[in-house]
């Protein structure tokens, strides 16, 4: 896919000292086992005028918050709770740090952020490595997830659509290291095998990450024959995955995009943002998977995504 004339709105930061929120601002972020998640105490004082917001809790149907001391819980699922939650803060510009919250707590809570009209930028921090698995086995490489704990919608998502003909349906899986959950997506959801259209993330936040996902993945691409469609993206990019979807939805004008999330962060930003903002039936596919502890070391580069400069409607080639 060209990004010839289509503009990517990302800022790259070589570490966390060289990235500061603008001041008259307010920043969410959660923290996790990753050393990448955990922000010093030194860092958030030297980020005047900022009101930092901390994740403390994390579920499928709520998340508790803290700020400046004060603990707070919001429902998921409830549009008019988390509308309430950026509003309360009274700040037109908002950091959402997706590195240490998990995909059912930052989905929605970029949905009621851009329904509000806030000028909303995603953070995200790259890892220095991923920990190998100590007995690695076929498509299951990196040592990073316990077990899944099955397909479900994340909040606020929910799709009815279904497809008058069972062929109608183009399934694209964004891939990350773990064969095993493409696997388990594909048996699960049954598309048509010659609408499976997987997407690699080239280049790789490093230059051998996308060889990793390519071997994961192999005996489930093999098996379905979906190797011939692979496409390729940007794995730290989400606007070069918002833009691919927009030309797979083009080339499939009559069918319903399901789009399975089981790759980095940013494509699964790139997701959620074009599910938002497309006239199109879109579903997204997450699996839920339990994470193990210390699964990356080391902290990257830092990204930041303006999600708000996106304001156009998709649908169409443009």
């Amino acid at each position: 896919m060209r990004l010839k004339n289509r503009p990517v709105f990302t800022d790259v930061y070589e570490d966390l000292d060289s990235f500061r929120p603008e001041a008259n601002s307010v920043y969410v972020f959660g923290r996790s086992s990753e050393e990448r998640s955990e922000h010093s105490d030194t860092w958030e004082q030297r980020c005047h005028d900022v009101v930092f917001v901390q994740i403390i809790e994390q579920t499928e149907n709520h998340l508790k918050y803290r700020m400046a001391g004060v603990e707070k819980m919001a429902r998921l699922r409830s549009g008019v709770e988390l509308r309430e939650f950026w509003r309360a803060f009274g700040r037109p510009k908002a950091y959402l740090d997706i590195t240490g919250l998990d995909h059912q707590v930052w989905a929605p809570l970029m949905k009621s952020g851009m329904s509000i009209g806030l000028q909303l930028r995603g953070v995200y921090l790259e890892p220095e490595t991923y920990r190998f698995s100590p007995l690695p086995r076929e498509g299951d490489i990196f040592d990073l997830s316990e077990k899944i704990r099955g397909l479900s919608p994340l909040p606020g998502f929910a799709s009815l659509a279904e497809a008058d003909n069972e062929e109608d349906v183009s399934f694209v899986a964004l891939l990350g290291f773990e064969g095993i959950r493409l696997k388990y997506c594909v048996e699960a959801m049954e598309p048509p095998r010659g609408k499976i259209i997987p997407v690699i993330g080239v280049p790789g936040f490093k230059a051998e990450y996308p060889f990793y996902t390519y071997d994961g993945n192999r005996p489930i691409l093999d098996e379905t024959g979906a190797w011939a469609n692979a496409q390729f993206t940007r794995a730290n990019c989400p606007f070069s995955v918002f833009y691919l979807l927009q030309d797979i939805a083009s080339m499939h004008a009559r069918d319903i995009i399901k789009i399975a999330l089981i790759g980095t962060k940013p494509h699964a930003l790139g997701a959620v943002l074009f599910s938002l903002l497309t006239p199109r039936s879109v579903e997204l596919i997450y699996d839920h998977p339990i994470r193990k502890a210390s699964r990356t070391e080391g902290i990257g580069r830092v990204l930041l995504y303006d999600l708000s400069a996106v304001a156009a409607p998709v649908g169409s080639n443009a």
